[in-house]
């Protein structure tokens, strides 16, 4: 047997905070977990390290499958070395990154140019999405022995909708919809939030999601990002109802922040979907609670400080990344939402509807993605300690709870209270 890696700490076992020893071997893998050293004095006695969390947690590596890291085309916003450190800082051990760089990702020789440039950056293991393309470029990508693992349809675009309208798209990716239809949005470009949420209504938002439910029905996998709205959510849980193969992922800014607490104003809160009013907001907690939504994604937008200055002619997005964890910690512990129920929306939900496999929760044969997390630790949060390119967020000065001491990728400590240990991050 080769030698390993024994972690000690809280984690979950069952439905309840346990006390465990995790042993990890030197190829990245669980081979056991008990509670008692005293009964597994064999595999005690082939620990070659110890790291002792203490009272800490132990959560499975959680995976965000929504992020823009802007590289290649955009790095003087955000780059895959900066991003990826970004969201090590926040226990995230995968990210899907999305395809709108400069140039976009739209055939195989972009996707392949991508894959080597990043490779060389990213301190997690990331996969790729793709744009929209017809079936005659997806067969380009088959003969390279390529298989994209998700593609993202971003509905606003006439090109995207009408590529969408076509009978002869692949079944195998799963086809996330960013769902505004585009003939409900219209107007001039606005001024405040006030004009952008009229520019871009709660109608966009249901048109765009029962399109994207009707494209489910010709028997593809469908997943919603960032949907925004009640009506929204309600047409996600009767296409759940009737079978469909569709899912939904929300993200903090739109858990956290409604228009009536937000400044109309400031550009810092600019996104899209906008952020909507305080019903649209409780609802989304409710339907979170209840089990409904079935992942929190960041959406990880960055823009550069000057960009985001004034809101006439900023562009779209949010940083948030490096906050996603204690974000939604803070979040359910201020609602008294179990987080125990929300775990399962950062980690294990997110692999099995991405097929990411051997991921997202703490089991044995499983990869050691771990996080060391201090659900006790209360903080401020500090533009000056941000790793991002873009040290501006509506999250700035926030206070929050739970912070994270260290992750670990594939059995590997990787980063540990602001440093980062090793670049390990590859393509899955």
């Amino acid at each position: 047997m080769s030698t390993l890696l024994l972690l000690k700490g809280k984690t979950l076992i069952g439905k309840f905070w346990s006390r465990a020893n995790i042993l990890i071997s030197d190829s990245g893998f669980i081979v056991k977990i008990f509670r008692s050293e005293r009964a597994n004095r064999f595999y005690m006695s082939k620990v070659d390290k110890i790291y002792n969390a203490q009272d800490k947690l132990i959560l499975p590596g959680l995976i965000d499958v929504h992020v823009h890291f802007r590289d290649p085309g955009q790095t003087h916003k955000e780059d895959f070395e900066s991003g990826s450190k970004c969201a090590l800082a926040s226990g995230i051990v995968v990210v899907g990154d999305m395809p709108n760089n400069v140039p976009p990702i739209d055939n195989v020789e972009s996707y392949l140019r991508k894959i080597e440039e990043v490779s060389k950056k990213s301190y997690v293991d990331f996969f790729l999405y793709i744009m929209v393309i017809g079936r005659k470029k997806f067969s380009d990508f088959l003969r390279r022995g390529v298989q994209p693992r998700a593609v993202k349809i971003y509905l606003p675009e006439r090109r995207d909708y009408d590529l969408m309208r076509q009978n002869d798209l692949p079944r195998d990716p799963i086809y996330v919809f960013h769902a505004e239809h585009p003939g409900y949005i219209g107007g001039d470009e606005p001024t405040n939030m006030e004009d952008l949420l009229k520019i871009r209504p709660v109608k966009a938002e249901v048109e765009g999601i029962r399109f994207a439910i009707n494209f489910a029905s010709r028997g593809h996998r469908v997943h919603i990002t960032h949907v925004s709205s009640k009506a929204g959510i309600e047409e996600i849980i009767n296409a759940k109802r009737r079978g469909l193969r569709i899912s939904c992922d929300v993200t903090p800014h739109h858990l956290i922040f409604y228009r009536e607490r937000i400044d109309m104003r400031s550009p810092l809160f600019k996104v899209l979907p906008p952020i909507r009013h305080k019903h649209d907001r409780d609802f989304l907690i409710r339907a979170l609670s209840s089990g409904v939504i079935d992942i929190i994604a960041s959406d990880h937008a960055p823009h550069t400080i000057e960009e985001k200055t004034n809101f006439v002619g900023s562009p779209y997005g949010i940083q948030s990344i490096q906050y996603l964890l204690p974000l939604v910690f803070s979040l359910c512990m201020k609602l008294h939402i179990d987080f125990r129920r929300i775990l399962p929306l950062l980690s294990r939900n997110p692999a099995r509807i991405f097929g990411i496999h051997r991921r997202g929760w703490i089991k044995v044969g499983n990869y050691a993605d771990l996080v060391v997390f201090d659900p006790r630790r209360r903080w401020v949060i500090d533009p000056d300690m941000c790793f991002s390119k873009a040290r501006i967020s509506p999250y700035d000065f926030m206070f929050v709870r739970g912070y994270v001491d260290a992750t670990f990728l594939r059995g590997e400590l990787v980063y540990e209270n602001g440093l980062f240990l090793k670049r390990i991050g590859k393509l899955i």
